[in-house]
């Protein structure tokens, strides 16, 4: 006999993004997208190899909040 299981699947946590250097905001991103999302915003610093790790570090919940420290952006967590 099988059980029955009842799995709940949460959805994406979902942010609000704005850079606070420039006039850029992006509103109710999936966070797993965000790194992506905000990338074509820090063109100007493509050889920076510290940029770069920050943008990555964006799709780790560990270095979520240091990373957008870094980079300038305030991410504010919507439902």
């Amino acid at each position: 006999m099988m059980k029955e299981l009842n799995t709940v699947i949460s959805p994406p946590e979902t942010v609000n993004v704005r850079d606070l250097v420039r006039d850029r905001q992006a509103n109710n991103l999936r966070v797993d997208v965000l790194a992506e999302a905000v990338r074509p915003w820090f063109a100007d610093w493509s050889g920076s190899r510290e940029v770069a790790e920050a943008i990555d570090g964006l799709s780790s919940p560990e270095r979520r909040e240091a990373a957008a420290r870094f980079l300038g952006l305030e991410l504010v967590s919507v439902a």
